[in-house]
């Protein structure tokens, strides 16, 4: 268990990191945020885990983050870092409602396929991380484009 903790921390550093310097760096976080997703799901494939396992994680974390995006954007256009916070926290609540749905739902309708999803906590962590940097990479990218956010944002 050590071992897989070890590992997910390891990948988790890596993102972190990677995010960090992208702030610094001044880079568009939402094209960075969407790229960095590769890191969780590639560290899946290395340890060979079927990414069908991960699918109910990785549709939580895409519908999670990526909603809980919005609200936190619009929070801090409209109020700074005051309101992305409390943007945050608000729409956490909401959107780990929603995305334990759809999750549950996808879960339960792979078991009725025959396909057994994985809740290893290794699969379910990455599956997880993969979902949200997917997610909020993409509202992040889509608020660029459509010039919601600076350049740097």
């Amino acid at each position: 268990m050590l071992r897989k903790a070890t590992y997910v921390t390891f990948l988790g550093i890596i993102v972190a990191v990677i995010g960090v310097i992208t702030l610094k760096s001044r880079f568009p976080i939402g094209p960075v945020v969407l790229v960095l997703s590769v890191v969780p799901l590639g560290g899946l494939l290395l340890i060979r885990r079927p990414l069908v396992g991960a699918v109910p994680d990785l549709i939580f974390g895409a519908l999670d983050t990526g909603l809980l995006t919005i609200p936190a954007l619009w929070g801090g256009v409209m109020f700074g870092v005051a309101g992305a916070i409390a943007g945050g926290v608000v729409g956490d609540a909401l959107t780990d409602g929603i995305a334990g749905f759809f999750e549950g739902g996808i879960a339960e309708w792979l078991r009725k396929q025959g396909i057994e999803e994985s809740r290893e906590p290794i699969t379910t962590s990455l599956g997880k991380m993969t979902g949200c940097l997917a997610g909020s990479g993409i509202v992040l990218t889509v608020a660029l484009v459509f010039g919601i956010v600076p350049e740097f944002a």
